[in-house]
């Protein structure tokens, strides 16, 4: 891992807040130059972003702004929702496209798949990866605040799912599953949109109003600061517990450093999922 340094910044300033979560990190250290980036949110429906469901386009654009003023120029934001949605006609809705110029937008359902073995994998040996996905050199994950059912929290380790079809093939033993998808397709850089958070339900939100950006190279980490901003144990995460076991970054946070705001005053007690 790149190390464990997880910016936290409380702001209801989608744009702005991302911008000084990133530029907190020093987060342009993580690539190169030469590098395509593709960047991720959740769109896993159609749903706006205020109702918690979805990733703010505001967020998305701090990424695109903050790589783009930091000299990268090959970026593309790239994303597979749910396929009872038209992913083009949701980022039209959600207002990505208003936001987002100049940057190729990629269904990545419509795409050509690309199979994949995964290495040392424990449950998902092979899936079949959007080629966009799977030809890219660095992936920004830009997740929202949310839990989930059978995941407890669905934040960057599992939005990696939006690059596989078909996606039903995570549900049974989903924690392994979503480690061994991020033993192959672990995002560069994490980010979550806390503005909004989403408790009950991960489609059926009952919004939260967090004012909170989360962002670092250690997906693990961001997620467990993510899961705590929920008032979740990181370590009753499986995922989160499976991934730090396996070397792929921690969620102790004894050795995570907090850079920004206090994490402490930014705790929310969601209400969780019901199966």
């Amino acid at each position: 891992m790149n190390g464990s340094n997880v910016a936290v910044i409380n702001t209801g300033k989608p744009l702005a807040g991302t911008k000084r979560a990133l530029a907190s990190i020093r987060a342009s250290q993580y690539f190169q130059k030469d590098e395509r980036i593709l960047i991720k949110p959740n769109y896993v429906t159609n749903d706006l972003p205020r109702t918690g469901v979805t990733t703010d386009p505001r967020v998305v654009l701090g990424v695109v702004e903050y790589l783009q003023d930091s000299g990268f120029d090959d970026i593309i934001v790239a994303e597979g929702g749910s396929t009872d949605f038209d992913t083009m006609e949701t980022f039209e809705k959600v207002g990505l496209i208003d936001v987002i110029r100049d940057i190729e937008l990629i269904d990545l359902n419509r795409d050509e798949r690309v199979e994949v073995t995964i290495p040392n994998a424990a449950k998902l040996k092979k899936i079949n990866v959007a080629k966009t996905f799977f030809e890219c050199d660095a992936i920004v994950s830009v997740a929202k605040l949310k839990v989930h059912r059978l995941a407890v929290v669905t934040l960057n380790m599992k939005n990696m799912m939006g690059g596989i079809l078909p996606k039903s093939i995570m549900h049974e033993d989903i924690h392994e599953k979503i480690v061994d998808l991020n033993r192959r397709f672990m995002p560069r850089l994490g980010v979550i949109d806390g503005v909004i958070g989403c408790q009950t339900h991960e489609t059926g939100c009952d919004p939260v109003r967090s004012n909170v950006i989360v962002a670092g190279s250690d997906a693990v980490a961001v997620d467990a600061i993510g899961a705590l901003l929920m008032g979740i144990n990181p370590h009753d995460v499986k995922h989160l517990e499976l991934a730090a076991l396996v070397g792929m970054g921690t969620n102790d946070l004894n050795q995570i450093e907090i850079t920004g705001d206090d994490l402490k005053k930014l705790q929310k007690r969601y209400r969780r999922a019901d199966l």
